[in-house]
C-alpha cells in the first residue's frame, strides 16, 4: 500500500477580475463617500437642508404675499426699489448665516482632520489614490452638499420672482437677468462655505480644534476685520465673509446702500469685495493641497 503524498490545495483564491476604471475616476468614489456619509445622521446635513428649506418657503411666501402690492423702499442713493424685489438679495444672508454656517461646524470642518486623527489617510494611499485625487473628491464631494442648500434655493425663488406679477414678454425678459446673479452669488457663498472649512480642517490633527479655529476665524477674525474696515480701512472688512457677500450682493442687485454691520454703516465696493472673497478661495484651496500632499508623502496616520 503505498503511503500519501502531500498535495496543495486552492483555497479559493481568484484573481480580480471585474471592472477596471480609470485612475482619472477615483476622485469619484471618495464624492460619493463624502456625500453618504454627510446623510448619515440628521445633526450633519438633513438639519441645515431642513434650515435651507424653512428659509426658502418663508422668503417664498413674503414674496407671494407683497408682490402685487407694489410697496417700495428707498436705498442709499434715493432711488426705490420694489420690497418684493429686496428678498432675494436679503435672503442670501440668511441662508450663510445659518445653514452654511452650521453644516461647517457640523460637517465641514471637520472632514480632513478627521482623517488624520483616525488615521483614514492609511486606507486611501495604501490604494492607488493619488493626493489630486482626495482633494478633487473632497471638494467636489462637500462643495455639492454646500451648493444644494444655497445655489437650489435661490434657482428657485428667482424662478418663483420671475412669475410674480409678469405682464408681458418684455417684462419676462428683463427679469431673465436675476438667474446669472443668483448663480454668481449663489457659486461664490458656495465656495467660501467649501474651501476655506476644509483647510482649516487641512491644518488641524483633531476635529475639536478644527471647529473652534473655524469658528474663531469666522466669528473673531471676521468682526476685527470688520471693525477695521469700520474704522479707517474700508477694503479690510471684504476678509469677514458675511460683509464681503454683502458688499457682492448688493452690487449684483443694484440695491445701493451702505452696509450695515454692528450699528454702523460701511461703504465697501462689490468689486473690491469680490476679489478679495476669491483670493481666499485660491489660498484655501493650495493650503489644502500643500497639506493634504504633505500628509501623504510623511504618512500621517499610517500608524495609527
Amino acid at each position: 500500500m503505498s503511503e500519501p503524498t502531500s498535495r496543495i490545495h486552492d483555497l479559493g483564491y481568484k484573481r480580480y477580475v471585474g471592472t477596471r476604471r480609470p485612475a482619472s475616476t477615483r476622485w469619484r468614489v471618495i464624492l460619493r463617500n463624502q456625500i453618504a456619509i454627510a446623510w448619515k445622521r440628521w445633526w450633519r446635513y438633513k438639519l441645515s437642508l431642513f434650515l435651507s428649506i424653512v428659509i426658502t418657503f418663508v422668503a417664498g411666501a413674503i414674496m407671494y404675499f407683497i408682490g402685487g402690492r407694489n410697496m417700495k423702499m428707498l436705498i442709499g442713493d434715493g432711488t426705490q426699489l420694489k420690497i418684493v424685489d429686496g428678498v432675494l438679495p436679503a435672503v442670501v444672508q440668511f441662508y450663510c448665516s445659518f445653514p452654511l454656517f452650521i453644516l461647517s461646524l457640523t460637517l465641514g470642518s471637520m472632514i480632513i482632520a478627521s482623517d488624520t486623527q483616525t488615521g483614514a489617510f492609511t486606507f486611501y494611499y495604501v490604494r492607488p489614490v493619488r493626493a489630486r485625487d482626495y482633494v478633487l473628491g473632497k471638494l467636489a464631494g462637500y462643495g455639492l452638499i454646500v451648493g444644494s442648500l444655497i445655489i437650489i434655493p435661490l434657482i428657485l425663488l428667482a424662478g418663483f420672482r420671475l412669475a410674480i406679477g409678469l405682464d408681458s414678454v418684455d417684462q419676462l425678459v428683463e427679469r431673465l437677468v436675476i438667474f446669472p446673479k443668483v448663480l454668481a452669488i449663489g457659486t461664490l457663498a458656495t465656495l467660501l462655505y467649501t474651501t476655506i472649512p476644509l483647510a482649516i480642517s487641512s491644518l488641524m490633527a483633531k476635529r475639536s480644534h478644527a471647529i473652534a479655529v473655524w469658528a474663531a476665524y469666522y466669528y473673531i477674525f471676521g468682526n476685527i476685520c470688520a471693525a477695521i474696515g469700520l474704522t479707517s480701512t474700508p477694503f479690510v472688512a471684504a476678509f469677514d465673509i458675511q460683509t464681503g457677500l454683502s458688499a457682492v450682493t448688493q452690487q449684483l442687485f443694484n440695491v445701493s446702500r451702505p452696509i450695515q454691520k454692528n450699528g454702523f454703516n460701511l461703504e465697501l465696493s462689490g468689486n473690491v469685495a469680490a476679489l478679495i472673497l476669491i483670493a481666499q478661495v485660491i489660498v484655501a484651496i493650495g493650503v489644502i493641497a500643500y497639506q493634504v500632499s504633505r500628509d501623504q508623502k510623511s504618512g500621517v496616520g499610517a500608524s495609527s
